[in-house]
């Protein structure tokens, strides 16, 4: 049985530690950087922020966490020509974090929205 040569394994553990650090410290910074929110919203793992602008071209309903699940819906809806406050993206970019006075109120489908200087006759 042929046995891994020490340094060859220090530098395995000292590759894993650092990855583990790396993602640790990525994740307490998007925490660390997360915008306030409103009660019941929750946190996205993976928001980054964002300062695209959006209009939304389909009402829909804003939800407490960036997923389609009509039993997360906040009560809240975004109607067709509004403009949003994007707060971040999240979920590889699907969801938006909207906000009201820099306060996350909830996500809604990046699908049924469109940045302003794409969609600019988009009226409601």
């Amino acid at each position: 049985m042929r046995t891994a040569h020490p340094i060859a394994s220090l530098h395995r553990l000292a590759g894993a530690a650092a990855f583990a650090l790396l993602a640790a410290t990525s994740a307490s910074a998007a925490v660390a950087t997360a915008p306030p929110l409103a009660p019941g919203v929750e946190l996205a793992k993976d928001l980054t922020p964002s300062t695209t602008q959006y209009v939304v071209t389909n009402t829909t309903p804003v939800y407490r966490a960036a997923q389609y699940d009509p039993a997360q819906q906040t009560g809240l809806t975004v109607e067709r020509g509004e403009r949003l406050q994007t707060l971040g993206e999240t979920t590889m970019g699907a969801f938006l974090l909207i906000g009201r006075n820099g306060t996350g109120v909830g996500y809604v489908p990046r699908s049924l929205v469109c940045p302003v200087n794409l969609c600019t006759d988009v009226q409601g």
